[in-house]
Formats: structure tokens, sequence, C-alpha cells
């Protein structure tokens, strides 16, 4: 008697079954492209947007806490301070961090 059991069901096991596996691993390599040409920069614009609203954020609120504690001094006699302030809480560059404290006096003085 034939016994049906006994005969491979696996789609992999024919030449068909290995032409649709290559289609398969063509197809999750273009995915896989895909993803790393148009995901990946827009996660890392995504979280680079985040660190200069969190940086700006600081900057408000030390160059604020600056105005405050010195009301009579013009803001560029501790300008500085409020960098070195803003450096030291976000760890962000120098350079990053003035660009921020001005843009904050700027929106505060206009």
């Amino acid at each position: 008697m034939f016994n049906a059991s006994l005969i491979p069901l696996s789609i992999f096991s024919t030449v068909g079954g290995w032409v649709l596996s290559g289609i398969g691993a063509l197809i999750t390599l273009v995915v896989a492209w895909l993803a790393k040409q148009y995901l990946l920069p827009y996660l890392s614009t995504e979280r680079k947007r985040k660190m200069a609203t969190y940086i700006l954020l600081i900057a408000d609120e030390v160059t604020d806490y600056f105005r405050l504690k010195y009301p009579k001094l013009k803001w560029t006699e501790w300008l500085d301070q409020a960098i070195d302030k803003i450096i030291d809480i976000t760890g962000a560059t120098k350079e990053v961090a003035s660009r921020a404290a001005q843009a904050a006096i700027a929106r505060k003085v206009n």
C-alpha cells in the first residue's frame, strides 16, 4: 500500500522551493536596504531634534537663573558662566552651548 506520510511535504524540498527561498532572501535584503536608507536617518534626526529641544530648554532655565541672580549686570557679563553651566548640565560642546545660550537671550531681549 501507498503510505502518504513518507512523502516530504516541505515547500523547500523541491526546486521551486529553492527558488521561493531565494526570492524570500532577496526580498529580505531589499527591505533591510530600504530600512537602512530611509528609516535609520529618520530615527537619527528625531533623536537629534529631541536633544536640541532639551538643550534649548536647559539654556532657557540657566539664562533665567543668571538674569535673576545678576539683575543689574548686562547679559554679556554672565554669559560665560551660563555657557559653562549648560555644558555641565547637558554635556554639549562649547559651541552648541554658546548658541543655545545666545538664542535664549535673544528670545528674552526682543
